[in-house]
């Protein structure tokens, strides 16, 4: 029998590995089975729906032959797993599909009744219920599936649950995906999901985690023999997925010392609620190689925390947080929602201008989604909430927020997303709260009739005219603010740091990596960070070349944009006060921009005369000494070795099978949302 596991996600920013770690702990419990590995063959494979349509994934699954497809369902990606299924059946009807996932499992009586190309539906937790359904299968005793627990399907026509699945309250005996090899660090990311706890403690009514899961820990051996491995495998980034990974403060301070005593140099990625951060935790990140440190804010307003059941002190936080910040080694990432029961836009903007105000390196703004059998979706009629159904959940209004206010918090989330670190620099000049200011903007560039760009700008597509209109306004914009604060203009400084900043997005995958994109996406004005190189004639050794150098051909790698600037941006990058801004000499800058091969990062490339002309004669066609004879120039081939060790001559690598732009956006989840999904 041929099992398929199907992750259908498209990459984000922070997509640290590409296969899914559900999917990963599904295989490997299956494997433990002597009757499935020795009669069933299993393959996990990663689909991108937003270069492939479903038919053409369908098409790939089919040319696997399988006999069992599974898919995990999450908010993202649900609507296109199913259409991948309805294709499925219709090219294999007698392929069994079985979904999983928080998307579907709570809602299975819905799904079987809609979608009868779904055969099966695993409920709640999916080790044992898969392994029992798979065991079933390949020893032909169909009828057993009818009292497995936890799978939903139909019986009689009708969906049909012959009981609950149990969780599993000793983890160890869960096998490890990595430690079984049937999960690897990420191929294209070089990262890793991981898991040491599962379920949670809190209540909070807008997740499912604390209401739907009890809290059960994988004991510190294993966690050890999976860091142990990591670090064998190089991996990049380590990624938990714990709920809340400083629920238990003893056994959080003992995972990070593993890491650090392992001396594992990767980004360590995990969330913590915001007042079970203490000094010793605080330390032991400031002794890790580098940490991402996500902080569920949420809200600042009182009522709306107790309405949330989610309450918290920022009063006494803030000190401990505000220790995190401005750290080299240390990515503080608060996150915030737009539309919570009992915020308005004033009080949102307020928990905006609050997260500012602690100077973290990024913020990330939710809009609300109503995510399956969360407490909050039994309460939307209780807050008024109108939200999408269908698509991301996201809410249209509520009883605090109508439609046209609730707009406008989702402008105020656009544009803090797309300029978070510009505007980081503009609070520190301007003794505004970055939420009014955001706002203000917001309707600047809605008066002006730009405002229906965001979503171009979200996904990058970004023309330069576009660039220079939204540049004008900006300048105009920050001379008013400096004007009325009596302050220096640095309006000018303002203008090429958004121009700087777009034409670098322009250059940019929409799914590059955050890690190779922190100096434009986060408030991190550290100089080493910044993705730029120089390329000058005059600054070059003058040293003999051999032919293969003048025979090279050079041909550029994608599109490069020349741009003229007013300053040496990386002198103006690091500066955030008046005073340094405003002492910053003028200095014509040319610049190229482009995108690096291995990553789809946007760079910038500060060249002189001679190193813009030898680009604008690349052609693929002249070779390097046709150009050096060109331009009647020797320092041509010293040129071109400059710049191709950029990476500007190569081809993009960081798509296996696509090249961005080729392929316009197959998913049926709006290609805006994938920045932060």
């Amino acid at each position: 029998m041929k099992v398929v596991l199907s992750s259908v996600s498209f990459a984000t920013p922070y997509t640290p590995q590409l296969r899914f770690l559900s999917l990963g702990y599904l295989h490997a419990n299956a494997l433990a089975d002597e009757v499935i590995r020795e009669r069933a063959e299993i393959v996990h494979n990663y689909y991108d729906p937003s270069l492939r349509s479903p038919e053409e994934i369908a098409k790939a699954i089919a040319a696997e032959a399988p006999d069992v497809v599974g898919f995990t369902c999450y908010v993202w990606n649900a609507p296109d797993n199913l259409r991948i299924c309805k294709v499925l059946k219709e090219m294999l009807p007698e392929l069994v599909v079985i979904l999983g996932g928080p998307e579907v499992s709570y809602h299975y009586n819905k799904l079987l009744n809609a979608h009868s190309y779904v055969d099966f539906i695993g409920v709640g937790e999916g080790e044992h219920t898969f392994r029992e359904f798979l065991r079933a299968l390949v020893l032909g005793r169909r009828e057993d599936l009818l009292s497995i627990a936890g799978l939903a399907q139909r019986k009689d026509g009708k969906p049909f649950l012959p009981a609950p699945r149990a969780y599993e309250k000793d983890l160890d005996l869960l096998p490890s995906p990595y430690l079984t090899g049937v999960l690897d660090v990420c191929d294209v990311r070089g990262g890793v999901n991981y898991q040491t706890a599962r379920g949670c403690p809190f209540v909070c009514t807008y997740c499912d985690y604390g209401r739907n899961q009890p809290y059960f820990e994988f004991s510190m051996e294993r966690v050890r023999a999976e860091f142990e491995l990591f670090k064998q495998m190089g991996a990049r980034i380590l990624f938990n997925t714990d709920p809340t990974f400083n629920y238990s403060r003893k056994r959080a301070e003992g995972i990070l010392q593993l890491g650090i005593d392992l001396d594992i140099k990767a980004i360590h990625w995990f969330e913590v609620f915001p007042t079970l951060i203490n000094q010793d935790l605080v330390e032991l990140v400031k002794d890790s190689y580098l940490s991402f440190i996500g902080c569920g804010i949420q809200t600042c307003t009182p009522q709306t925390m107790r309405n949330i059941r989610r309450v918290w002190r920022p009063e006494k936080v803030a000190p401990i947080l505000d220790a995190l910040s401005y750290k080299r080694n240390i990515i503080l990432s608060y996150e915030i929602i737009m539309g919570l029961p009992g915020d308005n836009v004033q009080s949102y903007k307020d928990t905006m201008s609050w997260t500012y105000a602690r100077h973290p390196a990024d913020i990330k703004s939710f809009n609300l989604a109503i995510l399956p059998r969360t407490p909050l979706e039994k309460e939307v009629e209780k807050w008024g909430i109108e939200y999408d159904p269908d698509v991301g959940h996201e809410i249209l209004a509520t009883q605090d927020m109508d439609r046209k206010e609730v707009l406008v918090g989702k402008a105020v989330n656009d544009w803090h997303r797309l300029l978070q670190n510009v505007f980081f620099r503009l609070v520190k000049v301007i003794d505004e709260p970055a939420g009014e200011l955001i706002e203000k903007w917001g309707w600047v560039v809605y008066d002006a009739g730009f405002h229906d760009h965001i979503p171009d700008l979200q996904v990058h597509r970004i023309p330069t005219q576009l660039i220079e209109a939204l540049a004008g306004l900006w300048e105009r914009f920050v001379a008013d603010l400096c004007v009325g604060h009596g302050v220096a203009d640095v309006s000018l400084q303002f203008r090429e740091l958004l121009r700087y900043h777009f034409f670098r997005r322009a250059r940019t995958w929409a799914s590059a990596f955050f890690a190779d994109v922190r100096d434009i996406y986060f408030n991190e004005p550290y100089p080493e960070l910044h993705r730029v190189f120089a390329v000058s004639a005059d600054r070059l050794p003058a040293e003999p070349v051999d032919a293969e150098v003048l025979g090279a051909v050079p041909q550029l790698g994608g599109n490069v944009d020349h741009q003229l600037f007013a300053f040496d941006m990386h002198d103006l990058y690091p500066l955030s006060s008046v005073e340094e801004l405003a002492a910053v000499p003028s200095k014509s800058t040319d610049y190229l921009f482009f995108m690096t091969p291995d990553t789809g990062a946007g760079c910038a490339i500060a060249v002189d005369a001679a190193a813009r002309k030898f680009v604008e004669l690349v052609d693929g066609r002249r070779s390097v000494a046709e150009i050096e004879q060109a331009m009647n120039d020797p320092r041509v081939p010293k040129i071109y070795q400059a710049l191709r060790a950029t990476g500007l001559f190569d081809r993009p690598r960081f798509l296996s099978s696509y090249e961005e732009g080729t392929v316009a956006w197959q998913s049926c989840f709006p290609e805006v949302y994938r920045a932060y999904h």
